[in-house]
């Protein structure tokens, strides 16, 4: 990971600090099909830490897609014995 992948103030010196929170990844990819109906269609890849294998959902609904962003984001700011 490269210093511009971290939010400021964090640097690579911190990375071993055992109470800095990891950081997760949440990439959403958005398109639609125009001879599908509804045409909306969502890939969510998801990981919620680094190093670990990543995660993929698939929905043609958008509040499907909200529900695995909420239950993400959720677990990121949740305690890590919590998660």
């Amino acid at each position: 990971m490269t210093n511009d992948d971290r939010p400021s103030g964090i640097s690579d010196e911190d990375e071993s600090d055992s109470s800095m929170p990891s950081m997760g990844t949440l990439v959403i990819r958005t398109w639609h099909e125009s001879n599908q109906e509804p045409s909306f269609r969502a890939r969510v890849t998801y990981s919620q830490v680094p190093g670990d294998e990543p995660g993929t959902a698939y929905s043609a609904n958008p509040n499907e897609v909200l529900s695995v962003v909420r239950q993400w984001l959720f677990a990121q700011s949740a305690p890590p014995s919590e998660v």
